[in-house]
Parts: structure tokens; C-alpha cells; sequence
């Protein structure tokens, strides 16, 4: 190690940064503790703590570490970073936020031909090229790894990643999040471009053979020296592999990956942060909350001891009962009482009493409001007394709807670019739609089969509005058609060609029930209730 000693200085930043040849110094010391790659120290507890350091590094937020962060966010990454991580930790509000906005997409796929013609649907190239499609989707279970895509982003504002197509089944392989490790350091067609720090594979624990190939070449590139003067930030992105400066090493497309929760910021600030000024006060207003109902239990009797009414000058204290015999009263009085009541006593006359108010929705009511500071409603994530409206309810439903499918574009963007690296001759475009809630399913199932009665039969609209993979959907309905299973069938009944009678053979009367989307806060309340059962309705 350099021995070299750097002059004082009052500035404590520049007394603490490390030059160039220190920097390489304790890059040669620790490969030569971890023997090259690192194998040598390699322990299951080791390779926990990496895992681990991959995605939580959690830190503990004050008002003022928070306000410094927040005032100056492109600095304070990292810190912004650990707080998101912290708070989800810490807050259940928070907590179910994410999972709410994070579990929210249903993934529904469809895929378009961008060069077909109607000829070439039936030629042997189109079914080859197509094959390839739905080979790469069935290894690859998209809904899975993209949902927890959505939720790294949402804590850590952004997800760097290596797609694996290299085993039998396709994965997504995250790559450490925090600013010391990867960097986000260009734009293309097809969103962010990133860089990466070979200084992760330093240290004790990291296995370099569990990431793809290209990062043991360029871990020796970069330490072994070739590389360190070739950096070509303006490369082709798909031959970024060439470019690097000293430990960092810019990640080619089909290597690495970069999603972001707000993609035209290159800076990584966490979704929820102007929510953190709220999350760090949750802790205060508990304790609060424990102090309002600590005072609500304890209950204080207070008696006031009567005095002479004639002045004597050989009475003392001018008390009816003498304090010791007092004293001996109150405690037998206050053994028989439980730690909840105070027993006490004063020489003075028309002694008010001390009411504590019962406060008890005061931690309650700061957790809603700081939920609401959110955009989202707090009657979709938690259960009240507070009677929610089904309109505002619904609207504020598709607002979280909205927020949530301005992400789509990303995803579709990965499967444009990596499934048409495999296909020969056809490209194709793919399309994500669709929420996991009834409303949103159930509308797009509504207009597909209202546009199929016009004769517009769209099946893989279809199979979007029902939840079914468009490859799934097909193989069902051909392995249906072979088995014959439509013959098996007996119509039922309708309204024009049977009995319309309800289980006891009356005939059913009104109009069809309407569903829960489509009524409004009186039809609510009245099925709530059963309101219409006494008119002869059902619920």
C-alpha cells in the first residue's frame, strides 16, 4: 500500500479523497486477498451478504438528514435510495403502497407483425419466425419478472439488470442498485444505457461465474490494463462491451439492461420521496398516539380535606383530620385500587378536576392524510368506517390505472429489441395492457366481444381481456377443437328458447342486475343493505 502522506487541510472532503494510485492500490491488495476472482473466500455466508447487498441496504432517515437529501437529490442518491428501503421497513402505509402500485399490472400480452403481408401468415418462414416468438415467451415467464421489476422501481427509482437467455429458462439477473456499482450514462432508441463497476466483483462473496461471460472479460480488461484508456461514450450502444474508463466498463444492450420508474430524469431519486417528509414523522406521531391514550387510561381522584371553621391559635394546620391519619387512610384506599387510579388528597376548596379528552383518532388520521399526500386513496389500500364514494373511489382507480400503465412502454421496448434479435425475417411489435382489478378487466372483455358481434374477431384481444398468454390461448383452443369438446356441449336456455324461471319455477321479474362498476352510490348502498329484497328483488 502507498505510504505517501497527503498534506492537512481544513477541507475534510478533499483530505478524504483517494488519489488515482491509492484507488489502484487497494484494488491490487484486495485481489490479492480474494485470490483474482474472488473464489478463494468464497462462503455461503459470504454469498448471503452479497445477495443481500444486492437489493436492501436500508438507512434510518432524521428531519434533518432527510431535508439535506431532498435538497440536494442529485448528490444524495444513495442516501434517498436507503431511505425508500428504510421507510418500507419501518411503515405499513408505505409498505402497502408499494405492493399496491407494484402488484397492480396484469401483463396482458398481444403481438403485431411489423413486415407481414397477408400472403405470408400461411408460408413456412412466417411459422418458423413465429415459433421463435412463442418459444422465447414460454421460457421466459414475463408477468413474474417483470412485476418484480415494477417494484425495485418503485423503491429505488430505477432496475439494472443482465437478461439470461443463456439456460433453459429465461430470467432477469439484478445487479447491485446502489450509485457506487452502476451508473446510468446514455440514452438509445430503446431507453437507458448503463455502465457498471467492476470494483462489485472485488469483493469477498461475489462469484464473477455467476454473471454472464462478458464481466470476467472485462474484469480482466480493466484490472489487467488494456482497457483502462479506451472510453468511447459515443459508441454503437450494442458495442459498448469496447468502452471503459479505469474500473467502470459501459454495458452493452444485449448484456445489460436499464428500466426507470421516471425515464426522462437521468438522476434516481425514489417515486414517494416528496412522501418522506411525512413517513419520517410516523414514529412521532406513535408516540404521541401512546401518550393520548396512556392519559385516557389513567383516571385521578382527588379529595379535599375540610379545615377548622373556628381559628384556635393551639391548633397548628387548622385540619379537620391529622395528616398522619390522613396519610394511613389514603394508602388503605389505594391499595385496594389497580395503578390506573391515583389516589390523592389537598387542604383546599372547590378543586376542579382534569378531564382527558379521548383523542383516539389521531394516529389514524395522520396516517390517512399522509396516504393521501400519495395521489393514491387510502380506502383502496386500507378498511374504515368512513363510507367510501364509488364514483371518487373508481375515477381515483383509474388514476393509479393511468400512472401505472405509462410503464408499459419500457417493457414493451425489451421484448421489441431482444425477441427480434432471434427471428430471421419477420419482426414483430409487442403491446402490454391491462390492470389486475375486475373493472378494468371486465370492460376490456365487454368491448372485444361487443366489437366480435360486428364481426371484428380479435383473438388475442381476447385472450388480453381474459388473462391468457395469446400462444396458451391458442394451444387451448386448438387442443378443444381436436378433442372435439364443443360437441359435447348442451345449449343452455335463453330467454327466447326456454323457461326463464328462477330456482323456485316463478318467473324472474325486473331487469338484470347491474354490475358493481356501473352503479352509483345509492345502488351500492341499497345492495349493501338489501333494500330491495322486501320489494321482491335479489341481492
Amino acid at each position: 500500500m502507498s505510504r505517501r502522506k497527503r498534506p492537512n487541510t481544513n477541507n475534510s472532503s478533499q483530505a478524504d479523497e483517494l488519489t488515482e494510485a491509492e484507488v489502484w492500490d487497494i484494488v491490487a491488495f484486495a485481489r490479492s486477498l480474494t485470490g483474482g476472482y474472488g473464489n478463494a473466500t468464497i462462503t455461503p455466508q459470504l454469498l448471503n451478504e452479497r445477495m443481500k447487498d444486492v437489493s436492501l441496504n436500508p438507512m434510518a432517515a432524521t428531519q434533518a438528514t432527510l431535508e439535506s437529501a431532498l435538497l440536494d437529490p442529485k448528490n444524495s442518491e444513495a442516501e434517498l435510495q436507503a431511505f425508500s428501503q428504510d421507510f418500507e421497513l419501518q411503515s405499513q402505509p408505505y409498505k402497502r403502497l408499494l405492493a399496491y402500485l407494484g402488484s397492480m399490472l396484469s401483463w396482458d400480452l398481444t403481438y403485431t407483425c411489423l413486415n407481414a403481408k397477408p400472403d405470408d401468415y400461411n408460408k413456412t418462414t412466417y411459422k418458423k419466425d413465429l415459433s421463435i416468438v412463442e418459444d422465447f415467451l414460454m421460457r421466459f415467464n414475463y408477468k413474474e419478472s417483470f412485476a418484480a421489476v415494477v417494484r425495485q422501481m418503485l423503491r429505488n427509482e430505477a432496475f439494472f439488470c443482465c437478461p439470461r437467455f443463456d439456460s433453459g429458462m429465461y430470467i432477469l439477473q439484478e445487479l447491485p442498485s446502489q450509485v457506487d456499482y452502476a451508473k446510468i450514462t446514455g440514452r438509445w432508441d430503446y431507453g437507458l444505457l448503463m455502465s457498471f463497476s467492476m470494483l462489485w466483483f472485488v469483493q469477498p462473496g461475489v462469484d464473477i461465474s455467476m454473471y454472464p461471460p462478458f464481466f470476467r472479460k472485462k474484469y480482466n480488461e480493466v484490472f489487467g490494463g488494456s482497457a483502462a484508456n479506451r472510453y468511447y461514450p459515443s459508441i454503437s450502444p450494442e458495442l459498448r462491451g469496447s468502452s471503459s474508463w479505469v474500473y467502470w466498463a459501459d454495458i452493452p444492450t444485449d448484456v445489460g439492461w436499464v428500466f426507470k420508474m421516471n425515464p426522462e430524469i437521468a438522476t434516481r431519486v425514489p417515486f414517494f420521496s416528496p412522501l418522506f417528509n411525512d413517513l419520517v414523522l410516523q414514529a412521532l406521531m406513535r408516540n404521541l398516539q401512546k401518550n393520548v391514550n396512556m392519559a385516557n387510561a389513567k383516571r385521578v381522584i382527588i379529595g379535599a380535606v375540610p379545615m377548622l371553621k373556628e381559628t384556635k391559635a393551639s391548633v397548628a394546620d387548622m385540619l379537620v383530620i391529622k395528616p398522619d391519619l390522613l396519610g394511613k387512610f389514603l394508602a388503605l384506599v389505594k391499595s385496594a385500587l389497580n395503578d390506573a387510579i391515583t389516589m390523592t388528597t389537598a387542604p383546599l376548596e372547590d378543586i376542579q378536576g382534569i378531564e382527558f379528552k379521548e383523542n383516539n383518532e389521531l394516529y389514524d388520521s395522520f396516517l390517512r392524510t399522509t396516504l393521501a399526500t400519495s395521489g393514491v386513496n387510502s380506502n383502496l389500500i386500507f378498511s374504515s368506517q368512513i363510507k367510501p364514494n364509488a364514483i371518487e373511489t373508481q375515477l381515483s382507480l383509474n388514476v393509479d390505472e393511468q400512472l401505472m400503465f405509462a410503464l408499459y412502454p419500457q417493457f414493451d421496448a425489451f421484448l421489441n429489441y431482444h425477441i427480434n434479435r432471434f427471428t430471421r425475417k419477420y419482426k414483430f411489435k409487442f403491446e402490454f395492457q391491462g390492470s389486475q382489478f375486475f373493472t378494468n378487466r371486465s370492460e376490456r372483455f365487454e368491448r372485444v366481444m361487443t366489437a366480435a358481434k360486428s364481426g371484428i374477431v380479435l383473438p388475442q384481444q381476447i385472450s388480453a381481456a381474459m388473462g391468457i398468454d395469446p400462444f396458451v390461448f391458442r394451444r387451448q383452443l386448438e387442443e378443444s377443437k381436436a378433442m372435439g369438446f364443443a360437441d359435447s356441449l348442451v345449449p343452455l336456455p335463453t330467454g327466447n328458447s326456454g323457461n326463464d324461471d328462477d330456482a323456485d319455477g316463478e318467473a324472474k321479474r325486473g331487469r338484470p342486475q347491474k354490475p358493481m362498476n356501473k352503479i352509483g352510490d345509492e345502488g351500492e348502498q341499497t345492495r349493501s343493505k338489501g333494500s330491495n329484497i322486501e320489494r321482491g328483488g335479489a341481492v
